[in-house]
């Protein structure tokens, strides 16, 4: 029974409750490099790192050193600490682009293990739960953020960006499984829905041609019968490229 018991505890570590306990559930994580709490981390090649990229497809989570709850065991090996990666949390932040409301998407920045806002099309963070006006670019602060770590359309720019998103997805694939399963998904979905177009347009194309072959006096029937199918094929498509878009953006 004690050994049940202990193993349960290993499991599972008691919540910790103070001025800057995290809401979120933390799973502890191995890095080398020294970090402090609200640093924004990344997964790279070489292991877990704070991240130095901006929009950076591979984000992980923030570190929070009070998580509510951690999962792992009670007494982690050196060099691990309690990453979070959804729920409220503390987040080391600068003001490299410019003031913060609430609401606005947080992502990575250049600055190892600082979260920014984000100013175009691609991975974010999450979003932030207070304002902030910093007094220049380089002043960093800490402020609580809701973190959902996904990719984000801001539509303001969102055409620009494109390219963008492509990279990342493709950078995404290598490192991060849930991510390359995302545009898997998206990318069958969208030669399914495109393939089915084609085939049905070009079966439909023929069999109108030859229907108006054999019955020349119900060329006007038919004819708002293959543009009515036509508009029916286009439509289909476009489901398909919406659905393709939300399991991307999701």
């Amino acid at each position: 029974m004690k050994f049940v018991l202990s193993m349960l505890w290993g499991l599972l570590v008691v919540p910790v409750f103070g001025a800057d306990v995290s809401s979120g559930v933390a799973q502890y994580a191995a890095i080398k490099q020294e970090v402090s709490d609200g640093m924004v981390v990344c997964s790279t090649t070489s292991g877990i790192e704070p991240c130095t990229r901006e929009g950076d497809p591979n984000l992980l989570g923030v570190v929070s050193l009070s998580p509510a709850v951690s999962f792992g065991v009670a007494t982690p090996s050196a060099g691990s600490v309690p990453v979070v990666s959804s729920g409220l949390s503390t987040v080391q932040v600068s003001g490299a682009n410019g003031a913060i409301e609430v609401g606005d998407f947080l992502t990575s920045s250049t600055t190892a293990g600082l979260a920014v806002k984000a100013l175009k099309s691609g991975y974010v963070l999450g979003t932030a739960s207070e304002s902030w006006v910093p007094e220049s670019s380089e002043a960093v602060t800490t402020m609580t953020a809701s973190l959902a770590i996904k990719p984000a359309v801001l539509s303001a720019n969102a055409g620009n960006n494109l390219l963008d998103m492509i990279r990342q997805g493709v950078e995404a694939a290598f490192l991060t499984p849930l991510s390359a399963l995302r545009y898997i998904v998206a990318g069958v979905i969208l030669i399914i829905s495109v393939g089915f177009g084609f085939l049905y347009f070009g079966k439909l194309a023929r069999s109108g041609v030859e229907a108006v072959g054999r019955n020349p006096l119900a060329s006007r029937a038919i004819q708002m019968s293959v543009l009515f199918n036509v508009v029916l094929t286009v439509g289909i498509i476009m489901v398909g490229v919406a659905v393709a878009y939300l399991v991307m953006t999701i």
